[in-house]
């Protein structure tokens, strides 16, 4: 599910950059840069969130597995 979120916000990164880029044309605006850098932070905010559930999923296992290994005292 994570990774499905991800991908849509990057595809409407992607979307918004492309709509911004089709009203501003080739000029320069400090609204269109601000669009699309909040819509990149989105992008970078739910790959953030998808790591940190992949760590949450898997870091108890691989401790569990680690600490099989070591010797006992």
């Amino acid at each position: 599910m994570t990774i499905g979120g991800v991908l849509t916000m990057e595809l409407l990164n992607t979307a918004l950059e492309s709509v911004v880029d089709l009203t501003v044309k080739q000029t320069y605006h400090e609204l269109a840069k601000i669009a699309k850098d909040c819509a990149a932070a989105a992008v970078l905010i739910s790959a953030l969130v998808a790591v940190l559930v992949a760590g949450v999923l898997l870091l108890p296992p691989l401790w569990h597995l680690a600490t099989a290994f070591l010797p006992q005292r």
